[in-house]
């Protein structure tokens, strides 16, 4: 079965924003981010919020926004049941065609512990570059700041 990947907009049924919210905490706790600002970073012109949905279910997602050249990916969880099965990778690359010509980097943070994230992000291309110490809160924790550096090239 393909996996299609849907984009979150300005207007969507509050019913998926909370979806979103629930499995966003459920892969990282309580920092995880409610309704409101999924729903609100889907309204930017620049957000960008991708999700996977099966069987009803929200399965997979990826939150981010792009600014001056640059992107940044805020969110991406997986549900504990559908990992393994590179869903994660399919949104990062979706995310990265989603992004305007003219970004050269893209930038995440991540817990300095979850290891299998940063081997998946680096698999993708992206290699750490700083320490944010003390960035995550229960337990805190600090970050390890990742970049990769792309040019896109669009047709038009």
């Amino acid at each position: 079965m393909e996996i299609q990947i849907k984009r979150a907009v300005c207007g969507d049924h509050g019913k998926l924003f909370e979806a979103l919210s629930e499995l966003d905490r459920l892969c990282v706790g309580n920092e995880g981010w409610s309704a409101a600002s999924f729903e609100s970073e889907a309204a930017k012109k620049n957000g960008i919020v991708l999700y996977i949905e099966e069987n009803n279910t929200i399965s997979g997602l990826i939150c981010g926004y792009y600014a001056v050249g640059e992107g940044d990916i805020t969110s991406v969880a997986v549900h504990p049941d559908c990992r393994r099965k590179g869903l994660a990778l399919k949104l990062i690359r979706e995310f990265e065609k989603q992004l305007p010509n003219d970004t050269e980097d893209i930038f995440l943070e991540v817990r300095e512990s979850n290891t299998a994230a940063i081997s998946l992000y680096e698999k993708c291309g992206f290699g750490a570059v700083s320490i944010r110490k003390n960035f995550y809160e229960s337990p805190r924790e600090n970050a390890v700041v990742m970049k990769k550096s792309i040019i896109l090239c669009k047709e038009d």
